[in-house]
């Protein structure tokens, strides 16, 4: 059936742009939705009307006169509903609770225990997310949804992580296994295209409909939006940065079983890395006294602070790994021409040290003509950014009316689940 004919797809276009309008709007009325929206004013009151009945959308008082009673003014009910996101990192696992403007609630971090593998971790997983369900609970105020950030090839046909270096999974079906514990709407992604959707949605790329998204932590990942929407490619494996070729002859092994990836050069832990390479072979640095004579506590944030204090291999180090992020930055520039660069995750961290150098080899690489106004911006939610992501892939769904079942089916009691 055509689209185009069909009424109820109609209904939903309508109802989609009207909840977008209020969700993007601090305040507004019926009359101006209808005016903006273009939709007739007794379809734009049918439709407010069901929203508010939904709880997406509350009435907060009344504005100034045009000549008649003074209209009453909507907005997204933000504080009687919540969205859990979760980051799932190697290092940690880092759960919030926010409101539909990302304002956060509650937070609850812990330790992975990685070494247990992927049925233990599912397992932490749920615990974290029953302490934040608890915490909504409390406060009663309903959750939504349930997103999480994973790093690893998402295979979005078959709805599974097919492979994380990082975590050493194959064929990890998270959702076969949360969906099993919590009735509540879950979704996931890679943790560098959530990342991307948070900054988009919320922060740093709100400004922009083309930018591409940096995440250079443990891993390295790439997060491209097009025309405000995020590039998934066939079976949603796009964004895997990482695992371009910097340097062909390498020896330095990436998980992923290649030689000269950007991610063994240049993440955190291919920083970490090199730097331990480098003190076995008896390099001097201070990075040895920083970490007690054990070189298994090396970290890129010990590096960074090495560097920052001037110590001479340190700064190579970090020089080099900012250089081989520049070169494939460059290259991202050239191909995808976007609006803006978002640099986030982990080492971002180091500040000027990274920023400084990341510049000058895209400065020196990229196409001037691509290159020009580009700008290279920091993350706005930091070492949060990947949570916070997660909040915002459910709060997509949310906007696109994906939920809509889910929350008219809502009824106050289910606060306990």
């Amino acid at each position: 059936m055509n689209p185009i004919g069909n009424s109820k797809y109609i209904q939903q276009v309508n109802k989609k742009k009207i909840l977008n309008l209020i969700y993007n709007a601090k305040s507004i009325s019926r009359a101006e939705a209808t005016k903006m929206s273009g939709i007739s004013a007794p379809t734009v009151s049918r439709i407010v009307d069901c929203l508010l009945s939904e709880g997406l959308v509350e009435e907060i008082g009344v504005g100034e006169s045009t000549g008649g009673r003074r209209p009453k003014l909507l907005k997204i009910a933000a504080d009687n509903n919540c969205i859990i996101g979760l980051d799932l990192g190697t290092t940690n696992i880092y759960g919030v609770l926010a409101d539909l403007n990302a304002s956060l609630i509650f937070e609850e971090r812990q330790p992975t225990r990685i070494k247990e593998g992927f049925y233990q971790i599912m397992g932490q997983t749920a615990e974290i997310i029953e302490i934040l369900i608890a915490k909504a609970r409390e406060k009663r105020i309903r959750i939504c949804g349930i997103g999480l950030a994973v790093a690893g090839l998402i295979n979005r046909q078959r709805n599974i992580v097919e492979f994380s270096p990082n975590f050493h999974w194959h064929d990890a079906d998270i959702l076969g296994v949360l969906r099993g514990r919590f009735d509540l709407p879950i979704f996931f992604d890679n943790v560098t295209r959530v990342m991307a959707l948070g900054e988009q949605c919320y922060g740093a790329g709100k400004q922009y409909k083309n930018f591409v998204f940096i995440n250079v932590g443990y891993g390295i990942g790439a997060g491209v939006i097009i025309e405000g929407k995020a590039l998934f490619g066939s079976a949603g494996m796009a964004g895997e940065f990482g695992h371009i070729t910097v340097d062909r002859n390498s020896k330095i092994q990436c998980d992923c079983g290649n030689f000269g990836c950007l991610e063994a050069l240049a993440s955190g832990q291919g920083i970490a890395r090199t730097a331990r390479m480098e003190l076995e072979k008896g390099a001097q640095s201070i990075i040895y006294e920083m970490c007690g004579g054990d070189l298994e506590k090396v970290t890129a944030e010990t590096v960074a602070k090495a560097a920052k204090k001037g110590d001479v291999l340190a700064w190579n180090i970090f020089t080099q790994a900012a250089e081989y992020i520049g070169l494939g930055i460059s290259a991202l520039i050239n191909l995808y021409n976007p609006e803006a660069v978002v640099l986030g995750g982990g080492v971002v961290q180091a500040g000027e040290i990274l920023f400084d150098n990341v510049r000058k080899t895209i400065n020196a690489r990229a196409l001037n003509r691509s290159l020009r106004g580009v700008p290279l911006l920091p993350a706005k939610f930091g070492l949060k950014a990947a949570a916070m992501g997660a909040v915002s892939l459910v709060m997509n769904k949310l906007l696109e009316l994906e939920l809509a079942d889910f929350l008219s089916s809502y009824k106050e009691e289910r606060l306990e689940l």
